[in-house]
């Protein structure tokens, strides 16, 4: 399985300062090509522990909002077949061709959510209290898109070209118990 790899050392590197949103997307925009982008939001403060080592926050394009958020936002695309085969989309997502010119993608979600683990060591739980505020209304979203969306186990847009799946950090960080094994969708690729 492969994990888009540009979207997880941030987001599970420094999880005490959760204090961020992260947006996966998965689109098929023709026949036979495909783009990941990875949109990650995060808190003055995030920034600043992800920024305290004097490495870049981001490797893509990087920009802040009004409300002093910083945003970045990082783009791969090529034909399907580069996609799948890409070694830096990582593991922890399955592309596969099926019948009929559609595209089956899954989502590991405990592979997403693994690293986001409720600490074991003595004060866990005054730190699992702390974690809990940071997460509380901070997600993951994943996006899968093409031209119909078939078949999936995410929210699909009203027009059926996307599907939609939104993990809460709070969710993750209870272990991800009431997660599926997988996001997935069965896509039309094409705009």
């Amino acid at each position: 399985m492969r994990k888009p790899s540009f979207l997880f050392p941030l987001v599970l590197a420094l999880p005490l300062a959760a204090c961020f949103d992260a947006e996966m997307s998965l689109d098929f925009p023709g026949e036979d090509r495909a783009e990941a982008t990875m949109v990650m939001t995060a808190s003055p403060d995030f920034y600043a522990l992800a920024t305290s080592s004097g490495e870049a926050f981001c490797e893509g394009e990087e920009s802040m909002n009004e409300d002093g958020q910083h945003v970045c936002t990082e783009t791969t695309g090529g034909t399907i077949d580069e996609i799948m085969n890409d070694p830096d989309i990582g593991s922890g997502m399955t592309i596969e061709r099926r019948d009929g010119e559609l595209i089956y993608v899954a989502f590991d979600l405990g592979d997403i959510t693994e690293d986001i683990a409720p600490p074991e060591e003595e004060g866990a739980d005054e730190m699992m209290a702390m974690m809990r505020e940071a997460f509380a209304g901070r997600s993951i979203t994943l996006n899968i898109s093409g031209a119909e969306i078939v078949e999936t186990n995410g929210t699909v847009s009203d027009d059926g070209t996307t599907s939609t799946y939104e993990i809460p950090l709070t969710v993750a960080l209870d272990g991800a118990g009431d997660l599926p094994e997988t996001f997935n969708a069965l896509v039309r690729p094409g705009g």
